[in-house]
């Protein structure tokens, strides 16, 4: 594979960056015309070039001399190997935000029930009249636009926003984002503190969900780090109990993509009742833990913002499942 964007190298065998010796690259992972065509028939078929490119931001370039700003030990494989390991924590993540969004539903109603009594038409109602003109009318589009949808468009026709829909009838209809504003409402109608920061856990919750479910890349920006975020102070504290010393949650959660999946494990330990879905969460993170193993570990042992992003998700996957 000839190099792209300043010294990413042929597809092969990726041997430790900066260790000597290792096992020979078989023929097919050589750099030559037949790896050439296999890396062609990758990105023609299984991606696209952008998408795997976009992890050479984990990688460090050379600074000066006749190969300044190349990358170093960069080559396709690596690239590979990372788009792959993505996909399946992309893969173990997506069921744990729909736990969340299940069982916060779930909560919601059961709180309602609590406070309010009745089906919850009255918090619907005044929910929607709190919300300023531009917002109530896109909340009303939001469910008219499902009219016409083969799953829940007959609720649509029974129940009518803001006065005539049941707080159930809403939650089945409302879109994860209007859910969140929802208990968010709620939380301040009732002060419940402990719902408001759920409110902060959901908001998290929600961008994983989203970069999960379209398939973004995640693994591209583990070597980030602005702390623009603060990190929620019960997240801190799970942290702690967790083992993870201060140094360690400081320089983790600086990091906004390992800051919002940390809170996302936090919220659905806190959530998830013990079950069949931690069961299945469980088989996931099994088999991200296996993708990890063998050759991808061998392969990515000088790349320290993977290998030790991984090493703080592992820590929490294993003390909250």
């Amino acid at each position: 594979m000839p190099r792209v964007g300043g010294g990413v190298r042929g597809e092969r065998r990726a041997r430790s960056p900066g260790r000597r010796g290792g096992r020979s690259a078989s023929r097919s992972d050589r750099p030559d015309g037949r790896s050439k065509k296999e890396a062609a028939a990758y990105l023609a078929d299984r991606t696209y070039f952008f998408k795997v490119y976009s992890y050479r931001a984990l990688f460090e370039k050379r600074v000066g001399g006749p190969r300044d700003g190349q990358y170093v030990n960069l080559y396709f494989g690596h690239l590979k190997l990372l788009a792959s390991l993505d996909r399946t924590l992309r893969y173990a993540l997506l069921p744990l935000t729909l736990d969340v969004e299940h069982f916060a539903r779930t909560k919601l109603v059961r709180e309602a029930m609590t406070c309010e009594g009745g089906d919850g038409c009255t918090l619907v109602a005044d929910y929607m009249a709190h919300l300023n003109h531009a917002e109530r009318r896109r909340r009303e589009g939001e469910v008219r636009a499902l009219a016409p949808d083969v799953y829940c468009g007959n609720l649509v026709g029974k129940y009518a926003l803001p006065d005539g829909m049941p707080l159930w009838a809403l939650l089945e209809l409302a879109s994860f984002g209007t859910f969140i504003d929802l208990y968010l409402f709620c939380a301040e109608r009732w002060g419940d503190r402990e719902m408001r920061d759920g409110h902060y856990f959901l908001r998290q919750a929600k961008a994983v969900r989203n970069v999960c479910a379209h398939s973004s890349n995640i693994l591209n920006g583990l070597a980030r780090q602005d702390g623009a975020v603060a990190t929620n102070a019960s997240v801190s504290t799970a942290l702690a109990k967790a083992g993870l010393s201060r140094r360690v949650r400081a320089s983790k959660m600086r990091n906004p993509r390992l800051q919002q999946i940390a809170t996302l494990l936090h919220l659905r330990s806190q959530i998830v009742p013990e079950g069949t879905a931690k069961g299945c969460a469980r088989m996931g993170v099994a088999h991200l833990k296996g993708e990890m193993g063998g050759d991808v570990l061998e392969a990515l042992s000088g790349n320290d913002a993977v290998r030790s992003s991984f090493g703080f998700l592992m820590v929490l996957f294993y003390k909250w499942f």
